[in-house]
């Protein structure tokens, strides 16, 4: 776990930034900046959900935004994919944000956890896969083994 960019956001918090994101829509036009802090929060939220519709209202914002609105909106797309797991998503998105600024101290660290995420989840995949391969061979070589013995 990496407190940068597993850390959660508060219910408090998150209820306080949803009243005002709820406020302004009821109000007909909520502001970038409120439904980008309401995302903000999704993002950082324990639940898939709320994960998922950050990600979601970020994808919205991402036409309106000015070049430096974006290079946020890009970086917790990338965050709220990596939440998600979605991490190939994820990787495209700080890949892009990189692209614009290479040195970006941020991306760099969410770019290296997301590869280092891939290959734990890619070899814990193979491994499962590999397991199940050895348990179906192993049962197929004992109900091979049961055969022969009922025919001797």
């Amino acid at each position: 776990m990496d407190p940068e960019f597993d850390d959660v956001v508060s219910v408090e918090d998150l209820m306080a930034l949803e009243r005002r994101y709820a406020e302004e829509r009821r109000g007909g036009a909520v502001s970038r900046r409120c439904q980008f802090e309401y995302a903000w929060g999704l993002v950082r939220s324990p639940y898939g959900q709320d994960v998922a519709r950050g990600v979601a209202l970020l994808h919205e914002l991402m036409p309106k935004g000015t070049r430096e609105e974006q290079r946020d909106y890009v970086f917790y797309l990338a965050l709220g994919n990596y939440r998600l797991k979605e991490y190939e998503r994820a990787l495209g998105h700080v890949e892009r944000l990189l692209g614009a600024e290479p040195h970006n101290p941020q991306g760099l660290r969410l770019r290296r956890l997301i590869r280092d995420r891939m290959r734990r989840d890619g070899l814990l995949g193979a491994a499962i896969v590999g397991g199940v391969a050895l348990g179906v061979a192993g049962l197929a070589g004992l109900l091979g083994l049961a055969i022969s013995r009922a025919r001797h």
